[in-house]
């Protein structure tokens, strides 16, 4: 165990032997610079930590609260600890985790390719599908976790983070929408020709929730399974797409599209990450985690 101060160190060594000599022995120190470092403990706090007694000494009601302040303090820079050291050492590793479709053609191979370039050793298992499918994965451990927008999760399932995910319209430069100014919503949408995802998707129930509340019937001219087609339909075919904006950041950011956020109260909603309920992540995996971060921080927001 690497002690975070020798103050700490021998404030434990006391409390566990009652005696300042004990603890001397125990620690390979003299009696007086164990006692020094109690007597500066104690200014530093501003009250007794132990009682002396003949006997002994005994904690007083402040040295409990302390001590067990410092054993917290400890036993967190231990798992600090071991957690750099792993970092360090990471030349292995392995993770299994579920995207969408969608996820997976742009934003996945960024962040995993990134991480490679730091990691070359780490592999991947990536399994695509829609929400429902990939939670159902992760409560049978057939993968570890799971990226999708954000559910009720299952049965033994918990839900570990949250990105901030905003449903927008999605055109060409040139299109009329991408010259408005002020707040755009659905109904502004309504009077060009769509291309939404498909009713059984994530995305759709997304767009049907905003169409119920504004008593909007939606008439796509294309509704598909596929967000890339979607994309090439608003970039190419001057139609307008429905998605959020992680299913658009290459195109956006290469001026092939326009995201363009809705106001309406519906289209916010957020990406989640699930895992089995109480595992422990992988150090790999827990990496990952951070790389997904920095890819959100860099690309968020569009509009």
């Amino acid at each position: 165990m690497r002690p975070i101060s020798q103050s700490f160190r021998c404030l434990d060594a006391v409390a566990r032997r009652g005696s300042v000599r004990k603890a001397a022995e125990a620690l390979h120190l003299t009696a007086a610079a164990v006692h020094q470092q109690i007597l500066n403990f104690e200014e530093q706090v501003g009250t007794p930590l132990f009682d002396r007694l003949p006997r002994g000494m005994k904690l007083t009601a402040a040295g409990e609260i302390v001590l067990a302040s410092v054993r917290r303090t400890q036993r967190d820079f231990e798992q600090a600890l071991a957690q750099v050291e792993a970092l360090r050492t990471l030349q292995r590793g392995h993770v299994s985790l579920g995207v969408p479709h969608a996820s997976a053609e742009v934003l996945m191979p960024r962040v995993m390719q990134a991480m490679r370039a730091d990691y070359p050793g780490i592999s991947f298992d990536v399994r695509t599908g829609n929400g429902e499918a990939l939670l159902r994965a992760v409560a049978g451990g057939e993968v570890d976790i799971a990226f999708c927008l954000q559910r009720m999760a299952p049965p033994g399932v918990e839900q570990i983070r949250a990105w901030p995910q905003q449903l927008g319209a999605v055109v060409a430069p040139g299109h009329p929408l991408a010259q408005r100014s002020g707040k755009l919503r659905l109904r502004d949408c309504l009077a060009h020709a769509l291309a939404l995802p498909a009713p059984d998707m994530e995305l759709r129930a997304m767009v049907d929730r905003i169409a119920s509340r504004e008593r909007q019937l939606l008439k796509p001219a294309v509704q598909t399974t596929s967000v890339a087609m979607i994309r090439t339909l608003a970039a190419d075919g001057g139609l307008v797409g429905l998605l959020v904006q992680e299913n658009v950041f290459h195109d956006v950011a290469t001026d092939r599209l326009r995201w363009l956020p809705l106001a309406d109260a519906e289209a916010q909603s957020a990406t989640g990450l699930y895992q089995r309920l109480g595992q422990r992540a992988a150090v790999a995996t827990g990496v990952f985690v951070q790389y997904l971060d920095r890819a959100f921080n860099e690309w968020v927001p569009l509009a």
